[in-house]
């Protein structure tokens, strides 16, 4: 099937299924390339969410990183005059979560939830800029109330719940064909850090992922220094609490999607009330990133598990 263009306008592009059987359907609008990344993206990322904590979730995707995630809980004072809501029901709360994380970065996104869209959600969505959304479903009258922005351009897709991938994904490079195991890799970690490590599987390498009471409130994406990661996932982390309080920042959970290699890292992330780390371990230096941790007050964890993702 034809998309409306590739990464970008001057080249052409098409999609079709692995088999016979797609993951999603269009429902309204023309895919792009990058529309098609990012929806594939932010709905496994939700998708896992979902698995894991049993409660609604949204992604707000941006070049094909997400600049938020949440699962449903708590819309607090400065969400409810930032996006002009009240009490909300779970589905629209995670979005709402999501989305706060960095409103800036999450202007002209692609959305993901968990849950079917409901009215509530559609006229949230009908106030922001965003290009499009993918979820498993749509409340009678929704999909024309979504299908109306952006002049009738915005994208809506729905997901297809039941659709299990492929257990290999190949890509193609300038003439070369490169297949792997789809990533799968049980993550054994609760709470924040959970959210976090999904999160991270999502999201392009290097990365670092803060989070705080069920949201990614800092994500440092894309970075070829990992502790530039750290400090600009620390930063937006930061930002997200100076519009809440002069208090110090506290209780954050940080994952890191590749070792840590260095102390720097823990020194950064203590500045930003990180209290608890998750990083694979195997550095030649991990003694000294323990050692640091363990100066800091820092809880680390070790997973073992890699998450780079490119």
């Amino acid at each position: 099937m034809q998309l409306r263009y590739g990464m970008n306008p001057h080249q052409s592009a098409s999609w079709s299924p692995v088999g016979d059987r797609a993951p999603f359907a269009v429902v309204s609008g023309s895919p792009s390339y990058i529309n098609i990344l990012d929806a594939l993206a932010g709905w496994q990322l939700v998708r896992e969410a979902l698995q894991a904590f049993g409660l609604p979730a949204a992604a707000s995707f941006k070049h094909v990183s997400p600049a938020g995630a949440a699962v449903a809980g708590p819309v607090d004072s400065v969400m409810r005059s930032t996006f002009k809501v009240d009490e909300v029901g779970p589905v629209t709360s995670a979005y709402v979560r999501a989305r706060d994380a960095d409103p800036k970065s999450s202007y002209g996104d692609f959305v993901a939830v968990s849950h079917p869209v409901d009215a509530e959600l559609a006229g949230l969505l009908k106030r922001l800029v965003c290009d499009g959304i993918i979820a498993p479903g749509y409340d009678e009258g929704v999909v024309g109330v979504l299908a109306a922005k952006k002049r009738g351009s915005f994208l809506v897709l729905e997901a297809d719940a039941t659709y299990e991938p492929p257990a290999t994904e190949t890509r193609e490079v300038y003439g070369v064909r490169l297949t792997q195991e789809r990533d799968a890799a049980p993550l054994d970690l609760n709470g924040d850090l959970l959210l976090g490590s999904i999160v991270a599987r999502y999201t392009q390498s290097n990365t670092v992922v803060m989070v705080k009471d069920g949201m990614a409130i800092g994500i440092g994406a894309g970075q070829q220094s990992r502790v530039d990661c750290t400090r600009l996932a620390g930063e937006k982390a930061s930002l997200w609490w100076s519009r809440r309080s002069s208090e110090p920042l506290t209780g954050v959970s940080m994952v890191s999607d590749g070792a840590l290699p260095f102390a720097d890292n823990v020194e950064e992330a203590a500045r930003h009330g990180v209290e608890w780390i998750a990083e694979p371990g195997g550095s030649i230096r991990s003694a000294e990133v323990q050692a640091a941790c363990d100066a800091a007050g820092i809880s680390l964890t070790q997973t073992g598990v890699r998450l780079f993702r490119h």
